[in-house]
């Protein structure tokens, strides 16, 4: 199985070759080689650690195999760390090739290092070159729907829009992005999720499947189901209610749980006014405190942009 498993469905994007700002993102963003390639998006790398062995970050890994070890050893030691300022400088060297500005996206600054990475490299490429313009920006979400911000991103820039214009796209979809997961393995959810870890405890003994959202406020665990099926009903109740008819696009997420995401991805293009839809793996960032078997669900209803100078513009990418 493909590191990041890319279901979907899309039309060619064609990039405007004379755009005028660059995008920079870390790799939690999940984009795929081929979409990388095609809009030039330069990516700064996390660092994946597992016992002694330490490597950089890359869309082609096999994420499903960092999910096996987590389920067979479960005293393993893994974790993921933010790109340096190292990392984060060559990847704005890469994205500020013929244009005015470099956007830079990070995974939400309140879960990692990567946003105060990014300004440090920022720091130094400005002073370097002061006529550098770069805006480092907190996307205030995780995994999915930073991907969903990223492709927005790319297409605002390839409409031609300028780099406040791309500030205030990010800034709306900041504000809609939604994120709900499903939670089997609640081992390590306490050290990111606002939930005691002796509830975590009582939650495992009881085999409570916890469903917990993800907003730029952090998570918040919202419904304890006891099966999969519950747990999969809560999820898509919160959506319901909160998209309710509109085009909304979507990703599903998994860690080791492919067949399942696939079934809950057409159960949602029954349901819902899909205008978009990817299965993906969570990226180890969140997949090691989530564990094996974990699925998550991000959307992100069409509502439409408006930049700065006031006109609105549908942003959809399929």
């Amino acid at each position: 199985m493909a590191g990041h498993n890319d279901s979907h469905h899309s039309s060619p994007h064609i990039i405007n070759s004379a755009r005028r700002v660059g995008i920079a993102v870390d790799s939690c963003a999940l984009l795929t080689p081929g979409f990388i390639e095609n809009n030039r998006i330069a990516v700064a790398p996390m660092r994946i650690n597992i016992g002694t062995d330490s490597f950089s970050d890359n869309p082609r890994l096999d994420y499903n195999a960092f999910y096996g070890l987590l389920a067979n050893e479960p005293n393993l030691t893994a974790w993921t760390a933010a790109p340096k300022p190292e990392v984060w400088l060559e990847a704005i060297s890469e994205a500020s090739r013929e244009v005015e500005s470099i956007i830079c996206i990070t995974v939400a600054a309140g879960l990692s290092a990567s946003y105060d990475s990014a300004r440090v490299a920022a720091k130094t490429a400005i002073e370097t070159n002061p006529r550098l313009d770069i805006r480092v920006i907190d996307s205030g979400t995780i995994s999915g729907a930073l991907k969903l911000m990223a492709m927005d991103v790319t297409r605002a820039v390839d409409l031609g829009m300028d780099a406040d214009e791309v500030e205030e796209v990010i800034r709306e979809k900041r504000a809609g992005l939604r994120t709900v997961a499903s939670i089997d393995a609640l081992d390590r959810m306490h050290l990111i999720a606002r939930v005691p870890h002796t509830a975590l405890v009582v939650a495992k003994s009881l085999n409570i499947k916890p469903v917990v959202t993800y907003t730029p406020d952090g998570f918040k665990l919202v419904s304890t189901p006891v099966t999969a099926g519950a747990a999969q009903r809560k999820m898509l109740s919160i959506i319901s209610d909160d998209v309710k008819d509109e085009p909304t696009k979507f990703i599903v997420l998994h860690s080791g749980a492919y067949d399942r995401a696939v079934e809950i991805s057409m159960e949602i293009r029954d349901r819902f006014d899909c205008q978009f839809m990817n299965v993906s793996d969570f990226h180890p960032f969140i997949g090691f405190y989530s564990g094996k078997g974990a699925i998550g669900i991000a959307w992100d209803p069409d509502r439409s942009i408006s930049g700065a100078d006031g006109k609105h513009r549908g942003l959809v990418f399929y």
